[in-house]
C-alpha cells in the first residue's frame, strides 16, 4: 500500500478526508500532534521549551516562529520516518514536496472556493463569515509564504500531485471514496525495499543537520550523507581543529549513527 499525502487549505475538509481514507485503507493517520510524536520518537534534539505536552497547541507553529531551521528538519525527520514505514496518510506539512521523488507516495490536493469553505468552518467552528474570511486570508498567506520560504517552491504548483479535487460539489466520503480508489488501482505500486531505506537515510541526514545547528556549527561549509544506514560522511571546512573534532563527536552520538567518516579541511584565514 503506499503512502498518501493530502494537501489542502483551512476549511477544505482536508482533515476530515484524510481521516476517511486512512480508515478505509487501514493505514495510521499523520497530523500534526502525530509527526511530533515521531519526531520525539528518533531521538532528535529539540529545545526543552519546546517539549510540550502533546495535546498543547500550536506545537510546529511556535518551533517554526522562535528557530525555523529546527523546525524544517523536526518536519523533514518526521515526514521522512513515516515513508520508512511504508503506508500511511499524512496532512500536509510539505509532504507532497519531501516525498515528490518517493515513487510509492500518492499525493492529493484538494481544492474548494473561498465560499464552500466559508461555510465550511461556519459549520465546523461556528465561526461568523468575516470570522471565517479573516481565518482562511491568515492561514492561506502564512501557507503559502511558508512553503516559498521552506521549499523555495509554489505550494499551487500543479505538477506536485497526482490527483487534484474540487470538494465543492462533494461530502467527504464522497471525496475519500475516490481517493481510496486511486490508491487501490493497479497502477500504483508498493514501495520497494530500496525505496523505504532511502526515505530512513534522508531521515538520518537531517537529524545530524539539526544537531549540528542545535551545538552552534555553522554547517553552510558542510555537506552531510548518509551513503549507508548508520554510517555518515562529513565533508568541507571547520574553522579550526578544535571545531572539527567537535563536529565529528557531535555526528557520532546522533542516534542511530554508529560510524563517522569526518574529512575536513580546516579554513585559513589571511591577515
Amino acid at each position: 500500500m503506499p503512502l498518501v499525502t493530502i494537501t489542502a487549505r483551512i476549511g477544505a475538509k482536508g482533515n476530515q478526508v484524510a481521516k476517511l481514507v486512512a480508515e478505509e485503507l487501514g493505514v495510521g493517520l499523520s497530523g500534526d500532534d502525530e509527526l511530533k510524536a515521531i519526531v520525539t520518537e528518533t531521538g532528535m534534539t529539540i529545545p526543552a521549551e519546546y517539549n510540550f505536552d502533546l495535546q498543547a497547541p500550536g506545537f510546529w507553529e511556535r518551533l517554526r516562529s522562535r528557530a525555523p531551521q529546527l523546525y524544517l528538519d523536526a518536519m523533514e525527520v518526521a515526514v521522512y520516518e513515516i515513508a520508512r514505514r511504508g503506508d500511511g496518510v499524512i496532512i500536509g506539512h510539505g509532504s507532497q514536496l519531501l516525498l515528490r521523488d518517493f515513487d510509492c507516495a500518492f499525493h492529493v490536493r484538494l481544492l474548494a472556493s473561498v465560499n464552500a469553505r466559508v461555510a465550511n468552518l461556519i459549520s465546523d467552528q461556528e465561526l461568523n463569515r468575516n470570522a471565517a474570511l479573516d481565518l482562511i486570508a491568515k492561514y492561506d498567506k502564512g501557507q503559502k509564504e511558508f512553503f516559498r520560504y521552506a521549499f523555495r517552491a509554489d505550494l499551487d504548483t500543479a505538477s506536485l500531485y497526482d490527483l487534484t479535487l474540487n470538494i465543492n460539489k462533494m461530502k467527504s466520503g464522497t471525496i475519500a471514496n475516490l481517493i481510496v480508489g486511486a490508491v487501490r488501482s493497479d497502477d500504483i505500486q508498493s514501495c520497494s525495499l530500496d525505496a523505504l531505506s532511502s526515505m530512513k537515510k534522508l531521515a538520518q541526514e537531517r537529524k545530524i543537520h539539526s544537531e549540528l545547528l542545535e551545538n552552534d556549527i555553522d554547517i553552510s561549509t558542510l555537506h552531510i550523507a548518509v551513503p549507508e544506514l548508520g554510517k555518515a560522511q562529513i565533508t568541507g571546512a571547520a574553522v579550526s581543529q578544535e571545531e572539527m573534532k567537535r563536529i565529528a563527536e557531535i555526528v557520532r552520538n546522533v542516534d542511530g549513527i554508529s560510524d563517522a567518516d569526518v574529512d575536513l579541511s580546516v579554513w585559513i584565514y589571511a591577515l
